[in-house]
């Protein structure tokens, strides 16, 4: 969609960035996504009862995950262009700022609670992100299960799908961690990733 986009409004999307179109019960929704950041968010445009145009921006993300300011600085400029396109074709619309749009669920995300042997205390939580085959999808698993990891803060690690043709055990695989701090992404094997998870379950007690 993004080359719609560019050659019938004249716009031009950054190379990071890309657009598809969303029919909407009264409308059309441009949904951004970037490379490295994952789904950035929407501008819907839609008619009102009054007939009017309503044109409202909306970042991906909880208000309170620091990743979501990152998505607003890169989306928010891109909507504002786009607005002002979009009123110089069909007239000047009813602009709203820019709202965050909760992750709406995605069906169920393979996670692990790694507990205490001792007190059964959690010491670390496992997202097991089959389809984060790139950056972006990666940041969408860590948008989408944000209010989890962020309720339970303890250390959490959102882990790709393994790597290469060996055997599964010894495979590696991209792992992320996201909480309390970033991380570089990591590839690891199995022997190099599981005893952070082991110490991090025998050092508690």
């Amino acid at each position: 969609m993004t080359e719609n986009l560019s050659s019938g409004l004249g716009f031009r999307l950054p190379p990071n960035i890309t657009v598809t179109r969303q029919l909407l019960p009264n409308g059309m929704a441009y949904v951004f996504r970037d490379y490295e950041l994952g789904e950035l968010g929407r501008l819907a445009v839609e008619s009102t009862p009054t007939g009017d145009t309503q044109i409202v921006s909306e970042v991906a993300g909880e208000a309170c995950d620091p990743m979501t300011q990152q998505r607003l600085k890169v989306l928010d400029p891109i909507c504002k262009e786009l607005t002002r396109i979009l009123e110089s074709v069909r007239g000047r619309g009813r602009p709203a700022p820019l709202p965050i749009r909760q992750p709406h669920p995605q069906g169920q995300v393979p996670c692990e609670e790694v507990r205490c042997d001792m007190c059964g205390t959690m010491v670390a939580f496992l997202v097991f992100a089959d389809g984060a085959i790139d950056d972006g999808r990666f940041e969408d698993y860590a948008r989408q299960m944000y209010p989890h990891y962020a309720r339970h803060n303890v250390p959490t690690y959102i882990i790709g799908p393994e790597l290469g043709n060996g055997p599964m055990e010894q495979r590696p695989a991209n792992i992320l961690k996201v909480w309390p701090q970033r991380g570089p992404m990591e590839c690891l094997r199995p022997e190099e990733f599981n005893p952070r998870i082991i110490e991090l379950a025998e050092r508690h007690c």
